[in-house]
């Protein structure tokens, strides 16, 4: 299966953490917090749809502004997601500079923050220097999806960090596959029009008819009949983001709820599991925690971040500690 979202951890384990996620074929991103980064480009940037705040210490939330400058000119709108709280601290960032110059600029931002059960919709515009907004609260999704697209879905649940902090899954509704050999063996040509019956599969409208581009000219076809020739419909890729919680029970079930069976997981491993204590206290995860939460969600993959820098110098042993209890709550399981 060829994967349709493409992440990057930006600044790798050691520095602050950041997941940038291309969506393949389309001119279309996603990143996972935004604290301090140099690697993305200002094109990158412009793909933005939306910005994933798991919470508002500045490691995780100082590179909003930069996001900000490189978009101004864009006519497309940009999702902030986040936090209880995080309406009045990105409306503060939008009102700290002067937009004097900027009255013919369109964009705007709009901020939904995420709460226990439910959710409040900011939307802000830059025509007015982001001072004329309005507001709306609204209920969450049941099955904790935050925002949605016909390809994929983001889903969040609260955890504690001493604050309360967001953890992400990001899930693609299905992955439509097409079968190239009966493309060909029936006369079928590739074009724009298999983007089209991708598109109807993942919304369900397979009822409607599309042209269909063929060696003899173009035809008129249901897409129905197109799925039973040419598709493959098999389960969607899943990616999560876990960053700065406390190892507990609570937060473990409520993240069993989004994230189990996810495909890649990236996950905090501040600290070794020789500072256990020192880690409950401040809400963060050990590097032997983050590997045992990774087998409980049943990972395929887990790649480590957030690294405490007193452990710079020893990452090596991180990743042992992080890859051991994966292994050992597998044999155990």
């Amino acid at each position: 299966m060829r994967p349709s979202f493409i992440p990057r951890l930006v600044n790798g384990p050691l520095f602050d953490p950041l997941v940038y996620v291309r969506i393949l074929n389309e001119r279309k991103a996603l990143l996972f917090d935004c604290g301090h980064f140099l690697s993305i480009t200002p094109r990158e940037l412009l793909l933005l749809d939306g910005i994933y705040i798991s919470h508002a210490h500045m490691d995780h939330f100082m590179g909003f502004d930069y996001v900000l400058r490189s978009i101004l000119h864009r006519q497309t709108p940009l999702h902030v997601y986040g936090p209880e709280g995080i309406t009045g601290k990105v409306l503060s960032k939008l009102h700290a500079y002067s937009w004097n110059l900027a009255r013919d600029y369109s964009l705007v931002v709009h901020i939904r923050e995420i709460r226990e059960g439910s959710a409040m919709s900011t939307s802000a515009s830059l025509c007015t220097g982001f001072k004329d907004y309005k507001t709306e609260e609204y209920k969450i999704d049941p099955c904790c999806v935050i925002s949605s697209d016909p390809r994929y879905r983001v889903k969040s649940v609260v955890l504690d960090h001493n604050i309360p902090c967001l953890a992400f899954t990001l899930e693609e509704n299905a992955h439509v596959n097409i079968r190239g050999e009966m493309l060909h063996r029936l006369g079928y040509v590739s074009g724009p029009w298999l983007g089209r019956l991708k598109e109807c599969v993942l919304t369900g409208d397979i009822q409607s008819n599309i042209e269909v581009n063929t060696l003899k000219g173009k035809f008129s076809k249901k897409v129905s009949d197109l799925v039973d020739e040419i598709v493959i419909v098999s389960p969607g890729q899943k990616v999560a983001y876990i960053a700065d919680i406390r190892y507990s029970y609570e937060n473990i079930d409520r993240l069993r709820t989004i994230a189990s069976g996810v495909d890649i997981l990236f996950i905090e491993a501040f600290y070794l599991d020789e500072m256990r204590n020192e880690a409950n206290k401040k809400g963060h995860l050990t590097a032997y925690q983050a590997g045992s939460i990774a087998r409980m969600l049943g990972a395929k993959k887990v790649l480590p971040m957030h690294v405490s820098p007193r452990y710079h110098a020893r990452l090596k042993e991180i990743m042992e500690e992080v890859q051991n209890a994966y292994s050992l709550v597998a044999d155990s399981g």
